[in-house]
């Protein structure tokens, strides 16, 4: 990867987060977690997970309601977290040429909800993008229910010269759903 890619990244998003107002560090961050959601759109796992949470809100929303820093999935499939190690440090070493690199030694694994029927796994890794550090977090949940069931979304991205990520996702519902 040539070095000027990640520093023009860095400059397009500091630009963007002056544009908008927005904190640098939290563009910074969902920038790094777009570009892992499409290491798991274009991963054997694709089909494994599913999106959830406050990360829709830029879906569903023109302005989202509230900035996050983790992603919410359900799994499916095995559940246990060397598995789920595995699985992400096989997406984050995949190299899809947009500036960011993913630490797969970094991927670490804790399981969560333990006191609810249905468990899920807390997976942390390092990413950077040239010398920005972004510490992502993902919650991994199993067992829940879907209704109505998943539909195919392009999630939009912050830099419009890279791909959307293209996953399931659950769908909103209510009376002011956009999907």
């Amino acid at each position: 990867m040539s070095e000027s890619l990640p520093a023009s990244i860095l400059a397009r998003l500091l630009a963007l987060a002056r544009q908008r107002g927005d904190d640098y560090s939290l563009l910074l961050n969902r920038f790094a977690m777009e570009r892992l959601l499409a290491r798991v759109s274009t991963s054997p796992y694709a089909d494994s997970f599913l999106l959830k949470g406050a990360l829709l809100f830029a879906l569903w929303y023109d302005t989202p309601h509230r900035p996050t820093r983790d992603a919410d999935l359900l799994g499916f499939g095995p559940d246990d977290e060397v598995n789920l190690i595995a699985t992400f440090r096989e997406v984050g070493a995949m190299e899809l040429g947009d500036g960011i690199l993913f630490d797969p030694q970094s991927v670490q694994a804790q399981a969560i909800r333990e006191d609810n029927t249905y468990g899920g796994t807390r997976i942390s890794l390092v990413a950077r993008i040239g010398s920005a550090r972004c510490a992502l977090q993902i919650d991994v949940g199993f067992g829940d229910a879907v209704t109505p069931g998943p539909q195919t979304v392009a999630y939009p991205t912050l830099l419009n010269d890279f791909k959307a990520p293209t996953l399931r996702a659950i769908r909103a519902v209510g009376a002011d759903s956009k999907l």
